[in-house]
């Protein structure tokens, strides 16, 4: 995309919070583009590391803009639960991964750990 559309998705709030933005110039073959500055969107903003980035860009017709989603962070993450089925034979049957029940123990231990890291990460 271009710098004015880009600016127009910030306008339009189209962009997602902590969004990266590569930076494109045409290379001298016009076969393909490199990547000359790395932008991040954060508070209706656009950063970036001092000396990569200059604002005649946006306008110029040899850049080019291409917005990377970030992953969002989530909250919680939910601890996961055995689910029980019958099947034809009358037999129950566990499932998410396998149905060992040490399995699914193993993987909460993981999700408390990272719901611990979370919580410590959004107290800042």
């Amino acid at each position: 995309m271009t710098g004015i559309e880009l600016l127009q998705m910030i306008k339009n709030y189209e962009i997602k919070e902590g969004a990266e933005i590569n930076v494109l110039r045409v290379n001298e073959d016009y076969c393909c583009f490199d990547v000359v500055a790395k932008l991040k969107y954060s508070d209706n903003d656009l950063h970036w590391s001092p000396g990569t980035f200059r604002s005649f860009m946006l306008w110029d017709n040899d850049y080019f803009f291409e917005i990377i989603e970030s992953l969002e962070m989530p909250d919680k993450i939910e601890e996961l639960k055995i689910k029980e089925i019958k099947n034809v034979s009358g037999r129950d049957v566990y499932y998410y991964y396998g149905s060992e029940n040490k399995e699914v123990n193993k993987i909460n231990e993981l999700i408390k750990a990272v719901n611990y890291l979370l919580d410590t990460h959004n107290k800042g």
